[in-house]
C-alpha cells in the first residue's frame, strides 16, 4: 500500500487524500505531497528537473514543489515493483483569483537566468524537427488508412480531413522558418522554464502548485501559445476578453519582441489539438476513450472555420502592433 510505503521510506504520515486529476496527492500537516510514478529511471532527466526545481525555489517562487529525500538518502523509492518519487509543497495558499498572464511572465522572468546546460528537457530550437517528424508519422498512418479504406466514422473523418491539417502544419513550419530568418532575438527570447502544455488548471486547483514534471526548457512563446489555444477551445465563442486580458497582463512586465509574437503564432498555426486526437486514438486506448475521441475529432472538424477566425484575429485581439513589428500575415486566412 502506497501510504505504508511512504511512511516506511520517508517517515511521513499521510493524513488525507487531496483531489487531483493527474497525480495522487496527500496532505500531512501543512505540506501537500504529490506522488510521481516512474515507469523507468532516466537519471539525466530527473537530475535536470531537480536542478530546475531547486533553482526556481531559490529565485523565490514558493509555489514550486521540491523533491523529497527518503530515509535512505534517495529521491527514488519503490512500492513493490513500482517506482515513484515524492514532491512536497509547504506553501499551501488556497488558489484565489490572480492575473495569470502576469504570474506566468514573472515565472518566465525567473527561469531565464537559469545558466546550467539542459539536454533532456530542452526544446529550444527543436520545434521544426519535432513537427516534421509528427507530420511524417501521421501521413504514413493516413496513407495506410486511405489504401485499406476506413472502417468506422473516426477513420473516415481522419482520412477526409488530414490533407487540410497537414497543409496547416506545413504552413506552421514555414512560418517558423521565416520567423527565425526575419527577426532578431532580444533578451526576452532567452530560454526559460516552460510547460509541456500550459493552461489555467495547472495553477488553479485547490492550491497553487507548480510541478517540475509539467516543465520543459523552451522559449516563453510556448506557454503563451498553449494557454491561448486551450483558452480558445474552452470558450470558442467568448474567448476574446480572456485572451486580451491574459496577453495584456503578461506584457505588463515587459513588451514582447517581434520574434516572440511570431513564434507564438507559428505554434498556434500548428494544429497540435488535431494531431493529439489522432495519435491517442491509435495508441490502443479503451473503446470508451475511442468513442470520446470520435466525438472530440468531430467537434474539431465542425469548428475548424472558427479556429481559422481565431487565427485571423489573434494579433488584433491581443493588441499586437503587427505593422510596426513587421510581423508576417498569413495570406490564406
Amino acid at each position: 500500500m502506497l501510504q505504508e510505503a511512504i511512511f516506511n521510506q520517508y517517515g511521513i504520515v499521510l493524513e488525507r487524500r487531496e483531489s487531483s486529476d493527474r497525480y495522487q496527492s496527500f496532505r500531512s500537516g501543512e505540506v501537500l505531497y504529490t506522488v510521481i510514478p516512474l515507469s523507468s529511471i532516466d537519471e539525466e532527466e530527473l537530475s535536470e528537473r531537480l536542478k530546475l526545481s531547486q533553482y526556481m525555489l531559490q529565485q523565490g517562487d514558493r509555489y514550486v514543489s521540491e523533491f523529497i529525500l527518503s530515509n535512505q538518502g534517495s529521491y527514488i523509492s519503490a512500492e513493490g515493483e513500482k517506482l515513484f518519487l515524492l514532491l512536497g509543497n509547504g506553501s499551501l495558499i488556497e488558489s484565489r483569483p490572480f492575473k495569470l498572464g502576469r504570474k506566468l511572465a514573472k515565472f518566465h522572468q525567473r527561469g531565464r537566468s537559469f545558466a546550467e546546460p539542459i539536454k533532456k528537457c530542452n526544446r529550444i530550437g527543436k520545434w521544426k524537427e519535432m513537427w516534421e517528424k509528427r507530420l511524417d508519422q501521421l501521413e504514413n498512418v493516413w496513407r495506410d488508412k486511405l489504401h485499406s479504406h476506413p472502417t468506422n466514422e473516426f477513420e473516415k473523418n481522419f482520412v477526409d480531413s488530414f490533407p487540410y491539417y497537414m497543409s496547416l502544419g506545413e504552413n506552421a513550419i514555414q512560418y517558423l522558418v521565416d520567423t527565425e530568418i526575419d527577426h532578431d532575438t532580444t533578451g526576452i527570447d532567452a530560454g526559460t522554464v516552460c510547460h509541456e502544455r500550459f493552461h489555467n488548471e495547472l495553477w488553479t486547483g485547490n492550491y497553487c502548485v507548480k510541478n517540475p514534471f509539467d516543465w520543459v526548457f523552451d522559449h516563453g512563446a510556448r506557454d503563451i501559445a498553449e494557454w491561448s489555444r486551450h483558452h480558445y477551445f474552452s470558450h470558442v465563442h467568448t474567448y476574446q476578453p480572456g485572451l486580451n486580458q491574459f496577453t495584456t497582463d503578461y506584457r505588463s512586465l515587459g513588451e514582447l519582441s517581434a520574434f516572440s509574437w511570431s513564434l507564438t503564432y507559428a505554434r498556434l498555426l500548428f494544429p497540435v489539438h488535431y494531431f493529439e486526437a489522432i495519435e491517442e486514438y491509435y495508441l490502443n486506448v479503451s473503446e470508451t476513450r475511442k468513442n470520446s475521441l470520435e466525438e472530440h475529432l468531430n467537434q474539431i472538424l465542425v469548428q475548424s472555420h472558427y479556429y481559422e477566425e481565431f487565427l485571423k484575429r489573434y494579433f488584433e485581439i491581443s493588441q499586437v502592433a503587427v505593422n510596426k513589428l513587421k510581423i508576417a500575415k498569413v495570406d490564406w486566412l
